[in-house]
């Protein structure tokens, strides 16, 4: 019984090379699936059929992040790693979808001005899981969340932190996790 054991444990490590995991879809095959998304979006045949968002508790799975009124602790936005990003005024009883026109809707961390009202997302998961999400880079919005603008991180996969300079809003610094199970250039912190 003991010889089965080691020839099955001697038989799967030897063919583990044969079924080791994929090769990581790179940041400019990600952009082009965003950019086909997009373009299908726009050719749809149901495209001018209004949907809408009922909540976060039912659609958007797990929390990754909040950004809380420092003068208003009422008034937050709730990041989810695989559901967009939810924005309150009045302590969570209703919630409005911030994200329906960015191309992700997966979330690593957020960060926001709120003098500006400047929204800051990094895209991407960081539960570092199988079923981890990735993301697109770092994503902008001036206007709180009605348009979105591609700030840079391409192949970052997954960014964890974004913090904003006090004294320079223009200013962040982005840590980025980067792909989970194998290497890349783009990991680390950006400013």
């Amino acid at each position: 019984m003991k010889r089965t054991y080691h020839f099955l444990g001697a038989f799967l490590i030897g063919i583990s090379p044969i079924i080791a995991q994929q090769t990581t879809t790179s940041g400019e095959a990600l952009q082009e699936g965003f950019e086909q998304k997009q373009d299908l979006n726009q050719r749809s045949i149901v495209k001018n059929i209004p949907l809408q968002n009922i909540g976060p508790s039912v659609m958007s799975g797990r929390i990754t992040d909040f950004a809380v009124n420092p003068e208003d602790p009422t008034e937050f936005y709730a990041a989810y790693a695989t559901g967009g990003l939810w924005y309150t005024n009045n302590n969570g009883i209703s919630f409005t979808p911030v994200m329906d026109n960015s191309p992700s809707q997966n979330i690593g961390d957020i960060a926001v001005d709120w003098n500006s009202g400047t929204i800051w997302v990094g895209t991407g998961e960081v539960n570092a899981s199988r079923s981890s999400y990735a993301g697109i880079g770092l994503l902008k919005s001036a206007d709180q969340g009605e348009t979105w603008e591609f700030m840079g991180l391409p192949d970052s996969h997954h960014i964890s932190r974004i913090l904003i300079n006090p004294e320079n809003p223009d200013e962040v610094v982005v840590g980025v996790t980067g792909h989970l199970y194998s290497s890349n250039n783009e990991r680390g912190i950006y400013k």
